[in-house]
């Protein structure tokens, strides 16, 4: 059971076309909402990071249709876990802070 998305953004003059999987079997052996949501921030950073983009708050929350508080309050929950989070933050920058 895989749900895979093509989710095109605007990159500066250029059209992107990302490959996204917002649902996966792995999704089933969740124990809470907030741990499925989290499992999938940390799956759709990684893949949009292999394909050379790194997504917004916006863009997880188009995607994921969760508000941007909680975005940032499991960015930040996953951060203090030591889990290594790379989104690009709110003016553009692809910094990978999400400062």
């Amino acid at each position: 059971m895989n749900g895979n998305l093509i989710y095109k953004i605007e990159d500066g003059h250029r059209l992107m076309s990302l490959s996204l999987t917002v649902c996966h079997e792995d999704d089933l052996n969740h124990v809470s909402l907030s741990e499925l949501r989290r499992k999938r921030i940390i799956r759709l950073l990684k893949e949009a990071k292999e394909q050379g983009y790194l997504l917004s708050y916006k863009d997880l929350n188009l995607i994921l249709l969760s508000s941007l508080a909680t975005l940032k309050r499991d960015i930040s929950y996953l951060r203090k876990q030591g889990i290594e989070v790379f989104i690009k933050n709110g003016n553009g920058n692809g910094n990978g802070n999400g400062k």
